[in-house]
């Protein structure tokens, strides 16, 4: 393997941790809700990246260009996502949230025959079956009927399924824009859109909660919207598709790992299950995904 390839092999790692994170630092936030938080957190992420991209040149090369509707959409998809994963770390834990997130495999294996008309084959089946129970595994039935009244338990569990609805809508609207915007581009105009539709979010938080959670808000913005999204896009130019795929996974890993380590969030016999099924499940859908570039 040449240098310059098992430099962007560490550049998507690197990534996938940071990423890892996102649910954990979130955390960390006092007095603020979702939306305020995720507003900020794309508004310094957003700065960061154009500073990046006009250090190195690459500012004057981004243009609009066509399909600026799917840009349109791919900035709503960010929207939904941020905002129902943060809402399901708040009412479960960083654990359950980010396998939930990553349930995405399977509704892009949901739409993928209506929408482009592609077949199911033996291997889909099999990875919607894993995931299918993956998720069951993971949320556990008996918690959801056991669960105290006003617990938000099953509204944190629905927000974390919408996450990875919406993450699916982010992987296929990226590949109908990927022959038109390059990663970085659609980075940088879909977290514009977002920063529009957010706005109102900034008027609903005081500069007081604002100073108190800047530390918090800035390391989210800077280190994992930009930073990690620099790192995943620069060295995806240089990863096949299907290795990114499987480096990809170390995220929710990375994320569990970490939850425990620093939140002491009990990893159950369970989590674990279903962890191993719903990246088993993702594991086979890269391979597909890979068979049909």
């Amino acid at each position: 393997m040449e240098s310059r390839d098992i430099k962007a092999n560490a550049q998507v790692i690197a990534a996938s941790v940071i990423y890892g994170f996102a649910g954990i630092f979130f955390l960390y936030i006092k007095n603020m809700a979702a939306g305020p938080v995720v507003f900020f957190q794309l508004l310094f992420g957003f700065l960061a990246l154009a500073v990046y991209l006009a250090a190195t040149g690459q500012l004057s090369r981004i243009r609009l260009r066509g399909k600026r509707k799917a840009l349109l959409l791919l900035g709503a998809w960010q929207v939904g996502v941020m905002l129902s994963y943060y809402t399901a770390v708040n009412f479960t834990n960083v654990s359950m949230s980010v396998l939930l997130l990553y349930t995405a495999p399977l509704y892009v294996l949901l739409v993928a025959p209506v929408l482009l008309k592609e077949k199911i084959s033996t291997k889909n089946l099999a990875a919607l079956a894993l995931s299918l129970t993956g998720v069951v595994v993971v949320v556990g039935p008996e918690s959801l009927i056991s669960a105290p009244t006003g617990s938000g338990y099953l509204y944190g569990v629905l927000m974390g399924l919408f996450s990875g609805l919406f993450y699916a809508c982010i992987i296929m609207t990226s590949r109908y824009l990927r022959d038109e915007y390059s990663g970085l581009e659609q980075l940088f105009f879909s977290t514009g859109v977002t920063l529009v539709i957010l706005f109102p979010f900034m008027l609903q938080i005081s500069s007081a909660a604002l100073l108190e959670n800047l530390p918090v808000l800035l390391f989210l913005g800077v280190m994992i919207t930009s930073l990690g999204s620099i790192l995943y896009f620069t060295g995806l130019e240089h990863v096949k598709a299907q290795n990114a795929s499987i480096i990809s996974l170390l995220e929710p890993v990375s994320a569990i790992f970490f939850a425990y380590l620093i939140l002491n969030d009990p990893v159950s016999r369970a989590t674990q299950l279903g962890c191993v099924l719903i990246l088993a499940s993702s594991l086979l859908m890269s391979f597909e995904n890979e068979s049909k570039i």
